[in-house]
């Protein structure tokens, strides 16, 4: 049965400037377990809010990433995920667990954006992705960096010349 939007566009307008002023104050002072905190609420309601096998089980995935994020960064737990891949990483740069976090959350949340129907679960799902994107950014600003010039050098090569 469908949820109630009653007072959704109420909540997920709370919950959206919740969010931006945690990853905002998270960004500023470089504090990434502020933004996870400011990630949880919005999660929280996802989680409720949504009903299909698949995109219950992205919410769902979504809050269990925060937990191991969250694990990971007190604990200060550090490992070089590129050593896993053998010879096909051997010229990348180190790579820290803690990076793979944002990345499960922004896909789980891009998935969620694609698979449900409901227009505030779409709206949740924009808030956990823009924040999995400051999270990233303040746990590796050169690596978000590298990244984000690349995709932009990328995307100028495919806009057609006239």
């Amino acid at each position: 049965m469908a949820k109630s939007t009653k007072n959704a566009f109420v909540i997920c307008l709370a919950l959206t400037i919740v969010a931006a002023l945690l990853v905002l104050l998270g960004w500023w002072k470089s504090l990434p377990l502020v933004i996870l905190a400011g990630m949880l609420p919005a999660v929280a309601y996802e989680v409720y809010r949504t009903e299909g096998a698949t995109t219950t089980l992205a919410s769902w995935g979504i809050a269990a990433a925060i937990v191991v994020e969250a694990v990971l960064i007190i604990f200060n737990i550090q490992v070089n995920i590129m050593q896993f891949l053998g010879s096909f990483a051997a010229s990348l740069p180190a790579v820290d667990i803690r990076m793979a976090g944002p990345v499960v959350i922004g896909v789980l949340a891009i998935m969620l954006l694609k698979r449900t129907g409901g227009m505030y679960t779409k709206w949740l799902a924009v808030v956990i992705f823009l924040a999995a994107c400051g999270l990233f950014y303040v746990l590796d600003p050169d690596l978000f960096s590298k990244l984000f010039k690349s995709g932009l050098s990328e995307g100028a090569k495919r806009i057609p010349r006239p």
